[in-house]
C-alpha cells in the first residue's frame, strides 16, 4: 500500500499528540489574597504564574514564577515551594486544604538565598546561598539540585508541588500565607525533555524518508 504525505503528516501528529506532558504552567488570578491574610499587598506576594520542570539528565528542578508586583516591595516577604516526594501529608487540612500535600519545602528570600528543608522521614535543612534564585522585576527563577530533594517513595518525575508566599511581618502560622498556586491542590512537575521525544523525531523523519523512497520507486 502506498503512503501519501497527508497520511504521513497525520500519523506524525498523532504520535506527537500522544507524547506525555506531566504538567503545564499554573496561572493564578491577580488579587486573590486569602481571606485569612492581612499582610502586604504590594503585589510581590501575589502569584500570577508558576511552573516546575524536572530534567532527569541533569537531575535539576527548574522553578519559574511571576508576581503581580516587582519582587522586593514586601521586604519581610518570602516564598515557600512545597514538594511531595512520596510521603506528603495535608499540613493545611485544618485550614480547609486537604489536597495540598508536602514532605519538604524550599524557601526563597528576597535576596535570592534560602534553604531546602526536608520534613520526612527525618528533618534536615540545607542553606541556599544568596543569589541562588535569580530575581528580576516581577520574576523569580531558580534551579534546585535533585540531590537536595531525595525520594520518599515517588520517582522524581512524579513529584508534585505547590507555591505559597508568606509575609514574615505577621505572626507565625497560616495567617502569614498570602496565596496558593495552584489554589487548592498540588501540580505535577513537568519532565523535560519529554520522554520519547527523540524517538518521536526520529520516527517522523523516518516516515518522510519512507514516503520519499516510495515516491521515487513509482516515478
Amino acid at each position: 500500500m502506498r503512503l501519501n504525505i497527508t497520511q504521513t503528516l497525520f500519523a506524525a501528529m498523532m504520535l506527537f499528540g500522544a507524547a506525555p506532558a506531566n504538567a503545564s504552567v499554573v496561572n493564578d488570578p491577580a488579587g486573590d489574597y486569602l481571606a485569612t491574610y492581612a499582610g502586604s499587598q504590594t503585589g510581590d506576594l501575589d502569584v500570577i504564574t508558576a511552573s516546575v520542570t524536572y530534567n532527569p539528565a541533569s537531575d535539576i528542578f527548574h522553578f519559574e514564577s511571576t508576581f503581580a508586583g516587582a519582587i522586593g516591595g514586601s521586604p519581610s516577604g518570602f516564598y515557600i515551594l512545597g514538594f511531595d516526594r512520596g510521603a506528603g501529608t495535608a499540613r493545611f487540612f485544618a485550614n480547609g486544604l486537604p489536597n495540598i500535600l508536602f514532605d519538604s519545602v524550599v524557601r526563597f528570600n528576597m535576596d535570592g538565598g534560602g534553604a531546602v528543608t526536608l520534613l520526612a522521614p527525618t528533618s534536615g535543612s540545607t542553606a541556599l546561598a544568596v543569589g541562588t534564585a535569580n530575581i528580576q522585576g516581577k520574576q523569580l527563577i531558580a534551579d534546585i539540585a535533585g540531590s537536595l530533594l531525595p525520594s520518599t517513595g515517588f520517582a522524581k518525575t512524579d513529584y508534585t508541588w505547590n507555591l505559597w508566599p508568606r509575609d514574615g511581618a505577621l505572626p507565625g502560622g497560616f495567617g502569614q500565607i498570602s496565596d496558593f498556586a495552584p489554589d487548592a491542590s498540588n501540580q505535577a512537575v513537568q519532565v523535560v525533555p519529554l520522554p520519547g521525544a527523540f524517538w518521536l523525531f526520529g520516527s517522523v523523519f523516518a516516515m518522510f524518508k519512507l514516503v520519499g523512497n516510495r515516491k521515487r520507486r513509482f516515478l
